[in-house]
């Protein structure tokens, strides 16, 4: 339930905060007080887009501020939860900032939100029906919505989605698998040729890099074989010259020496003895490197061809040796699919027609359940729209089969005849404005008892009607409030007088700037509102007993 509203500085409104009660509540004031910027900051709340032209004058920046309690939501207590976000008793609050040159922000219990998540927490709280809604009750798909609310149909619609979403991807993986079929078989010949050409290759990863540091060696064998030999030669020495390990040997027999009289000199000993061993290694192992060299020019010849081969292949297929055996892979699976092709399509049209088995008997179980609600809820929209004025009223729901869609395999139309003798025609064709009006309160009046929304705000519902008329939609929306909190903005005395609570919205001026105000009224001063609302003056006798009549329930007790 709203609790209340605070506004900053939107247009005519610099500062104010708005106290709600349960029940019926109206808004009522002089054209171009303040009751639609009101309606707008609760638009704003509702996670409509925003124009920063909606600022006051002269100021940077426009907030608005709801308070709500939602102890029997738990939906939104759940949803907050997830968010970290926990109440403990405390009202929900929800502030929207509007910014001149920037971004806005939206803060829920001072934690920043997004605009989708501002959405679903308004949506899930209030309702707002004004004249577009009027309107969007000429659409087929608001039509079939509120037959599925009545009807309670979510279960049944969320698993026909479900296989109605299933049959959808089957449909576009079989029109997939048609086209690559389709493309696959143009190419065999192509594919047949390339995926021979790199099975034969039995390419490997990482082999162009070993090829290239085998044909580095052998290109360069002469320099290696000779610099080896001098190396070897350096080590073992010859005839000519003493070698570095006859040396370090020799060195190696005069520290034992002095290390069998001085102690001290053992460790000397032992490290010469240490590298007097590793030279020995490394003399055996230059020797054994150059026994094992040998050159072959096929040899060479053989891998520069290879790798002369694999550069080809890398040129025509892919960037590397790892692209190129991917591109081998999808080539195979395109001429196995040319080949084969048979049995995957027959696999996906035998889930394709289970599936459809089963989208036949869940549309069905949905159809028979929109039909069997729909004369339900024809009558009570009936008998609602006859408590409203409407005594030759005949309203009923058309539902014809269509092809399946995401809602189902039905089309519905309101049907609608206002007049004795006239036949009923599609609603969208023949209603009024006031007609519209009247129709979408009692779809709301049979609504209300279920509908898990506490708070209804209705605007221009008394757009085209009056009389007898008004105060038949007055009650209507008071019967309304007694399951939900209602706000009604309204010219209509005849509706305001069913209202438990009044606040009445004006304006004034000083000598630079003009403000919005609202108060609540009570006693003397609502009945001087509801005058005004009769005769456009508040002292006007006639209208002061009209109004007095009014709020005491001597007129608004009529049929």
């Amino acid at each position: 339930m709203l609790e209340s509203l605070t506004i900053r500085n939107l247009a005519l409104i610099e500062s104010l905060t708005i106290q709600f009660r349960p029940g019926f509540t109206v808004l009522t004031g002089e054209t171009g007080a303040g009751k639609s910027i009101i309606l707008g900051a609760l638009s704003i709340l509702f996670g409509d887009k925003v124009d920063s032209s909606i600022i006051r004058s002269g100021e940077s920046e426009a907030s608005v501020t709801a308070s709500l309690s939602v102890d029997n939501q738990p939906q939104i207590l759940e949803f907050l939860s997830t968010r970290s976000i926990h109440l403990d008793d405390e009202p929900l609050i929800i502030t929207r900032n509007v910014r001149l040159n920037s971004r806005g922000s939206i803060y829920v219990q001072s934690q920043p939100m997004t605009l989708s998540d501002l959405s679903f927490l308004s949506h899930s709280l209030f309702d707002i029906h004004g004249q577009s809604e009027h309107q969007s009750l000429l659409s087929n798909m608001k039509q079939r919505t509120i037959v599925d609310s009545y009807a309670d149909n979510a279960d049944l619609l969320s698993r026909y989605r479900k296989i109605y979403e299933k049959r959808q991807d089957l449909l576009s993986e079989i029109d997939e698998l048609k086209r690559t079929i389709t493309q696959a078989q143009r190419e065999e010949d192509y594919l047949g040729f390339v995926v021979d050409e790199l099975r034969r290759a039995e390419l490997k990863v990482g082999e162009d890099e070993q090829l290239r540091s085998e044909i580095e060696v052998l290109s360069q064998y002469e320099m290696i074989h000779d610099n080896a030999e001098q190396l070897y030669q350096t080590l073992k020495g010859s005839q000519q010259t003493d070698g570095a390990l006859p040396s370090v040997q020799l060195t190696r027999q005069f520290a034992r020496k002095i290390a069998k009289i001085d102690d001290s000199f053992s460790e000397i000993a032992s490290r010469i003895d240490s590298m007097a061993v590793e030279l020995e290694d490394i003399t055996y192992t230059v020797r054994d490197y150059l026994s094992g060299m040998s050159f072959s020019q096929h040899q060479l010849d053989g891998l520069q061809d290879r790798l002369a081969q694999i550069q080809r292949l890398k040129k025509k297929y892919g960037a590397s040796i790892e692209a190129v055996l991917a591109f081998q892979n999808e080539s195979e699976k395109k001429l196995k699919l040319s080949t084969d092709s048979s049995e995957l399509l027959e696999d996906l049209n035998s889930r394709l027609i289970a599936c459809e088995r089963d989208l036949l008997e869940s549309a069905g179980a949905l159809s028979d359940s929109r039909k069997h609600y729909a004369d339900i809820l024809s009558e009570k929209i009936s008998e609602q729209l006859k408590d409203l004025n409407m005594a030759h009223v005949r309203f009923s729901i058309d539902i014809q089969e269509t092809d399946y869609t995401s809602q189902g395999k039905d089309s519905l139309e309101f049907m609608f005849s206002a007049n004795l003798g006239e036949s009923q025609r599609r609603l969208k064709e023949i209603a009024s404005g006031g007609e519209l009006s009247r129709v979408m309160l009692a779809i709301k009046r049979v609504l209300s008892s279920s509908d898990t929304i506490d708070t209804l705000i209705f605007d221009e519902v008394d757009t085209g009607i009056g009389g007898k008329v008004a105060l038949a939609v007055g009650r209507q929306i008071a019967q309304i409030a007694t399951h939900h909190q209602v706000v009604a903005i309204t010219h209509l005395a005849s509706i305001a007088s069913f209202a438990q609570n009044h606040l009445v919205v004006s304006k004034y001026s000083d000598s630079s700037r003009t403000y919005s105000h609202i108060r609540e009224v009570q006693g003397s001063e609502r009945v001087e509102e509801i005058a005004r609302m009769l005769s456009g003056h508040e002292q006007d006798e006639r209208a002061l007993e009209h109004a007095s009549a009014l709020l005491s329930g001597l007129e608004t007790a009529a049929p």
